[in-house]
Formats: C-alpha cells, sequence, structure tokens
C-alpha cells in the first residue's frame, strides 16, 4: 500500500493540485490529510471538494477548529483569515469540516495533526519535550503528524532520537525494523522550512519507506487569489520564500 499523507494545505488550491498530479505518477494507492486544509489561503471550498472526490481520511488541524468555533489562540491576521473562510464554506464543506476526526489509527500506525495524546492542545511535535511525549504516550510504531510546516523524520533508538530536519526532494527514509518513528510531512500551503516548493510525503508499507517531495506549483496565481480576496498580505507574501 502507497499512502500519501498530506499536511496543511491552507486552501491553497494551486499547491493541493500540483501535489496530487505528482502522487498520481507515483501509484499511489490512498490518501490521509493531516489537517488545517483550511486557513491562510483563498480556496477552502476547492480544495475540501477535492478531498471529498478523492475519499481522503481527513484529521481536525487547529484552523479547521477555529473554523467550527472552537477556541483556538491565533494571532490578528490568523483570525481574519478564519472569519472570512467561516463566511465562505459551503454547507457541504462545513459538513467536512465537522467529521474530521482528532486521530486515525491504522494497526501500528497513527496520523494526528499534531500530538497523539493531546491532540487538541496543538503541540508542536519538533520540540524536545513534545517529541518524548508522543512516543511514551502512543502506542503507534510509526507516527504520521503535522502541525509545524516542516517536514522531518525522527528514529527513537533507546532513550535517544535521530532526527533528518528538511529531508530534500526525493529522499527516501527507511522504516525501522524494530525502532519507534515520527514523521512530518510538511505543508502543502505554507511551507515554513526556507523552500517555498509543496511539500508531503508517501508511506510505502510494501517496501517499508518514506518518500519525501518537494513539488513547484504557481506561487504567483495562489498569492494573487490571497490578495483578490482581501486577505492579509502577509499570507501571500510568504508564499514566496516559503518562511
Amino acid at each position: 500500500m502507497r499512502t500519501a499523507v498530506l499536511s496543511d494545505i491552507h486552501a491553497n488550491l494551486e499547491a493541493f493540485e500540483a501535489v496530487l498530479s505528482h502522487a498520481k505518477t507515483r501509484e499511489v494507492d490512498d490518501y490521509v490529510s493531516l489537517g488545517d486544509v483550511v486557513g491562510y489561503g483563498a480556496s477552502p471550498n476547492e480544495c475540501i471538494e477535492i478531498l471529498r472526490s478523492i475519499s481522503c481520511l481527513s484529521l481536525l488541524g487547529n484552523h479547521d477548529a477555529a473554523v467550527l468555533d472552537i477556541p483556538i489562540n491565533m494571532n490578528q491576521d490568523g483570525r481574519k483569515v478564519i472569519n472570512w473562510t467561516r463566511e465562505h464554506l459551503s454547507r457541504a464543506s462545513l459538513a467536512y469540516l465537522l467529521q474530521m476526526e482528532d486521530v486515525i489509527h491504522r494497526g501500528k500506525v497513527s496520523y494526528c495533526h499534531s500530538n497523539p495524546y493531546r491532540p487538541r492542545n496543538w503541540y508542536y511535535v519538533s520540540e524536545k519535550t513534545y517529541i518524548t511525549s508522543s512516543f511514551a504516550r502512543s502506542k503507534a510504531k510509526i507516527l504520521f503528524v503535522g502541525h509545524t510546516h516542516v517536514p522531518l523524520a525522527i528514529t527513537r533508538r533507546n532513550f535517544f532520537c535521530v532526527y533528518l530536519r528538511s529531508p530534500e526532494h526525493a529522499t527516501v527514509v527507511p522504516i525501522a525494523d524494530r525502532n519507534r518513528q515520527i514523521f512530518n510531512s510538511g505543508s502543502i500551503g505554507q511551507p515554513r522550512d526556507g523552500d517555498p516548493r509543496a511539500s508531503y510525503l508517501i508511506y510505502d508499507s510494501l517496501n517499508s519507506r518514506i518518500e519525501f517531495y518537494r513539488i513547484s506549483y504557481n506561487i504567483g496565481r495562489a498569492a494573487e487569489k490571497i490578495l483578490q480576496a482581501g486577505l492579509p498580505e502577509v499570507f501571500a507574501q510568504r508564499l514566496f520564500s516559503g518562511l
């Protein structure tokens, strides 16, 4: 089974379509979205419709939760986009957000947006405390997370962890035979590791490996749509730098 793990699409249709086009060339069998399909970008309905069309399992992210009026700490610009998104969402899109789960378990593999033990506290599993707690308070051998917008691979060896930060395009990481691992697929719609290309990964369970990919897309068009919608300019500008 080859599963495309998607995260932090953030209503960026251009980036999302580019990732799906690439995934089709990699013979993907199914899809899992780790949350934050909305927020920042100007195409929330279009992105949700695509997720629905590919029967994608979807998890709740903090921006998705904010649209549903779940209390979330967010800055003023972020809140403006949430309010705009809430006003523009179709009934079908809202219903899609309402059915999102906090954590999904598939055998020894778990998927979540932030962390597996307190998913709605929105911890960043890139800090040592939350990495350690995620291993200690989860039974998953492989854990997929998002939220940080930075791709990451972590392998636990006894009480130590080995990091592979910001894997490059087409980086392949073997699944450990015994050790537990955490993988972050990065962000499709709002990368924050200095690389503006959309980021996602493929989990190949048959060949026991993770494939990280970075995909170019029409950033100018995505940014233009943000400005045309009257959303904060900062969310258009940051697309070009990936920060």
